[in-house]
């Protein structure tokens, strides 16, 4: 599955660069559903389900809070995965600790968007330790979750793109999944340059056969990277079939390593 850059789509997503919601907010956009892990549970429940019945979801996208706030993101994202049979990509803004990845994941949690925030005002020294946390939080997720759920999204705009080109090599070598976001302060007079690390992204992915599928509604959202081809109808049924039963497997998969764990701590009356 190759993707390339398309100029128009570029030029209007400079014009209009939105940042992906936060944890206190609910909306949908395309064929995904943000969710903000800090909203009460129930009556954000209750929206979404009345959302979903008016309009086909493919992603539900969790953000969660700041690190006082986990347990709260974690229910919700019990409750999406206990009454919604979709895709759930949880997104943390700072390093997580080993503890909260696996809860996250425990939860049901599918796809783990783990990044930074933008440190533009940071000093040298934040930026070499929160990269370092950064290092060690996406090494977890990388053992922990299946193959190319490991996330996490780089800011360009504020580096020099041979930077943000590295930064993805690097990331797809540690079989990290890498996107690219677009800082509010990009002008169209970077648009070339924006072209080619987009270009570069998508290579990568090809070259490395990152399993970018469940990320495309989110892809179509936030770059200017489109199919090189579009599907005919019978293909794009197949490839549905074949997306639920890669999420059965992810859960199956989920629960074979999560319920033994369970049960060790439940006979040791923990």
């Amino acid at each position: 599955m190759s993707m390339i850059v398309d100029e128009q789509k570029l030029h209007t997503i400079i014009a209009r660069p939105e940042p992906l919601p936060g944890p206190a907010t609910l909306s949908r956009a395309g064929k995904v559903f943000f969710v903000g892990g800090n909203l009460p549970v129930n009556e954000t429940l209750e929206t979404m389900f009345e959302s979903f019945c008016m309009e086909s979801t493919d992603l539900f996208h969790l953000s969660f809070g700041a690190r006082h706030d986990f347990f709260s993101s974690e229910e919700m994202a019990r409750q999406i995965k206990k009454n919604f049979n979709v895709r759930l990509m949880g997104m943390f803004t700072y390093p997580p600790s080993a503890d909260f990845i696996e809860r996250a994941y425990a939860a049901g949690v599918d796809l783990l968007d783990i990044s930074s925030e933008d440190m533009a005002s940071a000093s040298q020294n934040e930026r070499r330790n929160v990269r370092k946390d950064l290092r060690d939080s996406l090494a977890v997720a990388v053992r922990l979750l299946p193959r190319w759920s490991a996330v996490s999204t780089l800011v360009i705009g504020e580096e020099l793109s041979t930077a943000v080109m590295n930064s993805i090599d690097l990331l797809l070598e540690a079989g990290v999944m890498p996107l690219v976001t677009l800082s509010s302060r990009v002008t169209l007079h970077q648009a070339e340059d924006l072209a080619v690390v987009f270009a570069h992204l998508a290579s990568g992915w090809e070259q490395h056969r990152a399993t970018m599928k469940p990320l495309l509604p989110l892809i179509s959202l936030t770059t200017p990277l489109v199919l090189a081809e579009n599907t005919g109808r019978v293909r794009s049924i197949i490839n549905r079939i074949h997306d639920r039963h890669s999420l059965a497997t992810s859960d199956l998969r989920r629960h074979l390593r999560v319920v033994p764990v369970k049960d060790t701590l439940d006979s040791a009356g923990l």
